[in-house]
């Protein structure tokens, strides 16, 4: 008995190991919540086959493997397949847009004030006044952009005329056009594709990345291949 559950405790320990540096390391607080549910049922899985005279090493194996193809597999779904990715691990979504307070997100996400304010301090921003930009990330966590008048040292205390940092949002990755990928916040396609044209680049597929910014710049990372600039 203490021989076999020895060997599931070897077997569990490995396959935990492996499953967890093909599928890609993360820590915890990038975690999505499908990352997390995830994790959640291989546990279940290694728990229940160690204790269980029923289940011997075999099926173990057989959990293991079968667990460590689908996870595999989906997280190269999700990056292969961009938009696939945006909707199986979720967009990022902008609950305060230049100062304004997107109520109608909080209200589909069921945030309540206190909750926003909470979040809000542990970035060391106590009030709502001091908020340029809110963008609440898949994993739950949330990042923020003050006005430029409450940021440390203040450019008031310097004499210097307040500007504030470029908010910039993903338009384009892996050659896809990405209409909304933060919620709260649409974007024109033509002037992206206008942009893109000023720059050079005539066909989307060349482009790697790109992120527009809300002085209508357009910043572009080429693909390494294929580029056809003219």
């Amino acid at each position: 008995m203490f021989m076999d559950l020895t060997t599931k405790l070897v077997i569990s320990f490995f396959g935990l190991w492996v499953i967890t540096f093909i599928t890609g390391r993360k820590t915890l607080s990038q975690l999505t919540p499908l990352d997390f549910l995830s994790s959640l049922v291989l546990s279940e899985i290694v728990g229940n086959t160690l204790y269980d005279d029923q289940v011997n090493v075999s099926h173990l194996l057989f959990a293991l493997a079968v667990w460590a193809a689908l996870s595999y597999l989906f997280e190269k779904a999700t990056t292969r397949f961009v938009k696939f990715g945006y909707v199986a691990e979720g967009r990022v979504v902008l609950l305060i847009d230049n100062g304004e307070v997107n109520q109608n997100l909080i209200k589909k996400y069921d945030i309540e004030f206190k909750q926003l304010l909470s979040m809000l301090r542990k970035q060391n921003v106590f009030s709502l006044q001091e908020v340029k930009y809110a963008v609440l990330e898949p994993d739950g966590s949330l990042s923020v952009l003050r006005m430029p008048e409450y940021e440390q040292p203040t450019a008031q205390d310097m004499g210097l005329e307040a500007q504030s940092d470029r908010f910039a949002i993903t338009v384009i990755d892996k050659g896809e056009l990405l209409k909304m990928s933060m919620r709260g916040k649409q974007i024109d396609p033509d002037k992206v594709r206008m942009e893109m044209q000023k720059q050079g680049y005539n066909d989307i597929k060349d482009i790697a990345y790109a992120e527009y910014s809300e002085d209508g710049m357009l910043y572009i990372i080429p693909k390494k291949r294929n580029k056809n600039r003219t």
